[in-house]
């Protein structure tokens, strides 16, 4: 997937995975159950004018910001 964020009023184009959240499921028929798992992103390119910025950034706060966006517009 891809989306456009800004950072420190740069703009960048952002490709990702995105796994959406998955709900806890108590019991199955059979008696078991799936406790779910929560909503996931990987960061794999910060693109800007061409030049890839992942390296130098780091993924870490981008993907949660990523993710917070896909969950506000999953819930809509």
């Amino acid at each position: 997937m891809k989306t456009e964020i800004e950072i420190s009023g740069i703009p960048f184009e952002a490709e990702f995975y995105f796994e959406p959240s998955e709900p806890e499921v108590r019991y199955y028929p059979n008696g078991d159950g799936y406790p779910g798992c929560p909503a996931y992103v990987e960061l794999y390119h910060l693109w800007h004018k061409g030049t890839d910025f992942l390296p130098l950034i780091g993924s870490e706060k981008i993907e949660k910001q990523i993710l917070e966006e896909m969950e506000v517009s999953s819930a809509v």
